[in-house]
C-alpha cells in the first residue's frame, strides 16, 4: 500500500486469517447486519447472554487493507469470544486504484476527494447497533492502525456522544477542527521508525500532521488534563525487537473520563510485528478505560 508516497508492503503480513472468523450465539430475533451498502457482520461471543451489557469494539484498517485483514494482523480474530465483547471490523470505500480508506482528515486519506461522509457511516452503525444490542454504554472503544487510528481520532473528536475511548497505532492526530461535547480516553501507540506515518509527524499533501506528542497533548488538552505526562512501566508489544522497547508517557491530572497515554515503541516500524502481549496490553488499557 502507499500513502502520500510511503510505501507499505502488506504482502508480508504473517497473519493467521481464518481467526478473524465471527462469534456466534447471537439471538435470531436481532440483527446482525449493519452499514447498509457496506455491510459488515456484528461479532458476537458463543456465551451472549440477553440479560447482560457486552463493550462495543470497532476494528478500523488501515488505508489499502480491509476490516478482516486488519482484525488479523491485531491479532483481535477472536475478540468477540475472548473478550465477551461485540465486535465489528468494517470496510472503508475503494479509491480510484482499489484500495479501502477512511475520510479521516486532511492529512489521510481521501487522496481522490470523493468526500466520503465516514463520520456518518461509523457513527450511523454504533447508533444502531446500541439501539439493537445490550451494549454498555461506558464501554464504546475504537481500535486503528495508520489510516484507521486518524479515523479513530475523528470519532473522538465528532461523536464523543457515544465513542468513549479510542486506541490507535500508527496514525496522527486531526488537523480539521476538532471540538468533543465531552472527554474521550485516548491511547496513541507509534513507532519511532515508522517511515509511513512518521513518529514526528509532517506535510502529508496540503496540511502538516502533529508528531504523536503532539497529538497526545492536544487531546489531553480538550480531555481538560492537568499535569505533565508521567513514566509508566515499560511494555514489550513488538516480538520483532528485544526486550520491552515500549515506553509509557501517562498524561497527569486527567479526569476519569479522559485518559491521555502515549506508547512509543523504540525501534518501531509501520507494521511492528504484534504477539498475544499487544492483545493482551490493549484489552487491559480499554478495560481500565470506560467512562464512568
Amino acid at each position: 500500500m502507499t500513502v502520500r508516497g510511503r510505501t507499505l508492503a502488506s504482502a508480508g503480513w504473517s497473519v493467521a486469517l481464518a481467526a478473524a472468523a465471527c462469534g456466534g450465539g447471537e439471538p435470531a430475533s436481532r440483527p446482525t447486519t449493519f452499514g447498509g451498502d457496506r455491510p459488515v457482520q456484528l461479532q458476537v461471543p458463543a456465551s451472549f447472554d440477553d440479560g447482560a451489557r457486552y463493550p462495543l469494539v470497532m476494528i478500523l484498517h488501515g488505508y489499502g487493507a480491509g476490516g478482516f485483514v486488519q482484525q488479523a494482523y491485531l491479532g483481535l480474530g477472536n475478540l468477540a469470544d475472548a473478550h465477551d465483547a461485540l465486535v465489528l471490523a468494517p470496510d472503508g470505500t475503494a479509491d480510484s486504484t482499489g484500495r479501502l480508506f477512511w475520510n479521516a482528515d486532511p492529512a489521510c486519506c481521501d487522496f481522490g476527494g470523493a468526500g466520503v461522509d465516514d463520520v456518518a457511516y461509523l457513527g450511523g452503525m454504533v447508533d444502531d447497533i446500541m439501539a439493537a444490542w445490550p451494549v454498555d454504554d461506558t464501554r464504546v472503544s475504537l481500535v486503528g492502525h495508520s489510516n484507521g487510528s486518524f479515523m479513530a481520532y475523528r470519532m473522538a473528536c465528532d461523536r464523543a456522544d457515544v465513542i468513549t475511548a479510542i486506541a490507535g497505532l500508527a496514525g496522527l492526530g486531526p488537523t480539521a477542527p476538532c471540538a468533543p461535547v465531552q472527554a474521550v480516553s485516548v491511547l496513541h501507540i507509534h513507532g519511532t521508525d515508522d517511515t509511513t506515518i512518521p513518529y514526528q509527524g509532517g506535510d502529508f499533501g496540503p496540511t502538516r500532521a502533529p508528531s504523536a506528542v503532539e497529538s497526545v497533548a492536544a487531546f489531553a488538552s480538550r480531555n481538560g488534563c492537568t499535569a505533565a505526562p508521567m513514566t509508566g512501566p515499560s511494555k514489550d508489544l513488538d516480538t520483532g525487537l528485544a526486550g520491552a522497547e515500549t515506553t509509557v508517557a501517562i498524561t497527569g491530572g486527567c479526569p476519569a473520563t479522559g485518559a491521555a497515554d502515549l506508547w512509543t515503541i523504540e525501534g518501531g516500524a509501520h507494521l511492528p510485528a504484534v504477539g498475544s502481549q499487544f492483545v493482551t496490553e490493549l484489552t487491559g488499557w480499554l478495560d481500565a478505560h470506560r467512562r464512568p
